[in-house]
């Protein structure tokens, strides 16, 4: 019987691997490679779609609910304003540094282990372990192609960090690709017709609309202008 430490070090090991192998989203091959090994290597028999890992339950019964343990390999890419290598798994005073080890290595490894802990002995719920791909960009070949070849699910407990606060809900995501046509004009001569001018209405609402329907639980719905890009020269 392995003992608690061990567990803890088996998962240190594999997030340091992670972390040296780049996975950002829709490039995660070869981190989706070292989870189909490190499972089997732990004695499971993985099961693979597109980048997606997942194993079940050596003691699978379908009479009992099932709990699904999940996070996902992919990263964003990393941002220049890294102090540090930011595929180097570095410990300093505790704290393993890298791409990925918090979002969401940390959660992906430390689930790992919790399934191999709960296996190792009678439960009264089946278990399903599933590591899956393109997180970070709601991806089609992500947790979406997954799902539809997993049994049953009662209940899911998702790795992402939180401060180790539980967290039972979540707002959901809509980006929209906006574009306003110009007509290209000499910028001195105040001809064309400015595509940025033909925006700005555009981008005013975005900035101050307010949706009538407000959650108890999440507050208000909230809408965010993040990147613009406009002119040719």
């Amino acid at each position: 019987m392995m003992t608690q430490e061990e567990y803890v070090s088996d998962a240190v090991d594999l997030l340091k691997k992670l972390i040296a192998t780049p996975s950002v989203s829709r490039n995660e091959k070869e981190a989706a490679d070292i989870m189909e090994q490190t499972i089997r290597k732990y004695g499971f028999e993985p099961h693979r779609e597109a980048n997606n890992i997942w194993m079940i339950d050596p003691h699978y019964d379908e009479s009992r609910p099932t709990l699904l343990l999940n996070a996902h390999i992919d990263t964003v890419k990393p941002v220049a304003s890294w102090t540090r290598n930011p595929f180097s798994p570095d410990v300093e005073e505790g704290i393993l540094y890298g791409l990925g080890s918090n979002d969401c290595g940390g959660g992906l490894c430390s689930l790992l282990q919790i399934f191999r802990m709960l296996t190792a002995k009678p439960q009264q719920y089946n278990l399903i372990y599933l590591a899956s791909a393109e997180e970070e960009v709601s991806g089609k070949d992500g947790i979406t192609r997954a799902l539809p070849l997993l049994p049953h699910i009662d209940l899911a407990i998702v790795g992402e960090p939180t401060g180790m606060n539980p967290a039972v809900a979540e707002k959901g995501l809509m980006v929209l690709d906006v574009i306003a046509h110009g007509k290209s004009g000499h910028a001195a001569r105040n001809e064309g017709v400015n595509a940025i001018y033909e925006a700005l209405d555009d981008m005013r609402w975005i900035r101050d609309y307010k949706f009538e329907k407000v959650s108890e639980f999440l507050g208000p719905t909230k809408m965010t202008l993040t990147v613009v890009n406009a002119g040719t020269q």
